[in-house]
């Protein structure tokens, strides 16, 4: 079963955000993971819960996700990303 990234963001700075969008990209690919989903102002349906940018990962286990967020390679997008907007995430799959 494949891991899902759920990451629910709050613009901080929308040039270094896009900065981050696309230098961290190839990251993600060479460690086995996608996006699935990026969209602005999703549709709340039920609840209080109102994300202005919401974002699915894909990854094929808890392990390459895991690998991917400490690498050298999405580190200092990492660092980025912390100037560029402020986000929750929650990783859901991967049980046996």
């Amino acid at each position: 079963m494949a891991l899902y990234a759920v990451i629910d963001v709050t613009v901080k700075n929308h040039e270094k955000l896009k900065q981050y969008v696309a230098g961290h990209l190839p990251s993600i690919a060479q460690y086995g993971g996608r996006i699935i989903c990026r969209g602005f102002d999703p549709a709340v349906v039920t609840g209080s819960w109102t994300p202005q940018l919401l974002v699915i990962h894909e990854w094929p286990s808890r392990e390459q996700f895991q690998a991917w967020y400490d690498s050298d390679e999405y580190r200092p997008w990492k660092e980025l990303r912390m100037e560029a907007c402020d986000m929750n995430m929650v990783l859901v799959g991967d049980t046996p």
